[in-house]
């Protein structure tokens, strides 16, 4: 979310410089596009601290069997959290980190090299919902944030993405966001950052 309503071309010619942003991290449900799941906090920053608190609060909201993520999610720890503690398939490509010299390579630890041999492509084409997500939210209810103390601004996200819910459940009651052609064995969650 832009932090003011001046272009970046605007900042960039008079010198102004926004170095903290608020940074969106959310879990939709990829059939539905309801938010499950969010964390506001501010950035710039990697995207994966706040992973495990987000995927709990997801989860217990609207239990999921696989949950998508991409490639700043990746870890060991994050695939152990999901499977070990929620009982959820973490589906995030296992290529995090500095290339390997081979292309054969493949990640030692068990769950990012259960990953590289079992990668479900037909699955993880569906993560590109998330950024389906963020682009109605940002074009329906603006990307500009108006307020300016800390809690004002991460209330009215919220209330942006508590409004866009709405929205979807009032004006989209039938499968209007689901694909019928897509069948999958498993009912994933998606979970990025913005």
């Amino acid at each position: 979310m832009n932090a003011g309503s001046a272009s970046t071309y605007y900042g960039h010619r008079t010198g102004r410089r926004y170095h903290r942003f608020p940074k969106v991290s959310a879990v939709i449900d990829v059939k539905r596009h309801l938010t499950l799941g969010v964390i506001i906090d501010r950035g710039p920053k990697p995207d994966d601290l706040e992973f495990h608190r987000l995927a709990h609060q997801a989860h217990r909201r609207h239990p999921f069997d696989a949950l998508l993520g991409d490639v700043g999610y990746d870890g060991e720890h994050h695939h152990k959290f999901l499977w070990e503690t929620l009982g959820v398939l973490g589906i995030i490509p296992p290529t995090r980190g500095r290339p390997a010299k081979s292309p054969l390579h493949r990640p030692a630890t068990f769950y990012r090299g259960f990953m590289a041999d079992h990668w479900p492509i037909p699955v993880y084409g569906q993560r590109w919902q998330i950024e389906c997500q963020f682009s109605m939210l940002k074009r329906l209810l603006d990307d500009n944030v108006r307020s300016r103390l800390s809690k004002a601004i991460d209330n009215e996200v919220m209330l942006r993405i508590l409004t866009l819910n709405l929205m979807i459940v009032l004006f989209c009651r039938s499968t209007c966001f689901e694909q019928s052609n897509w069948n999958p064995l498993l009912e994933p969650a998606e979970m990025t950052s913005a």
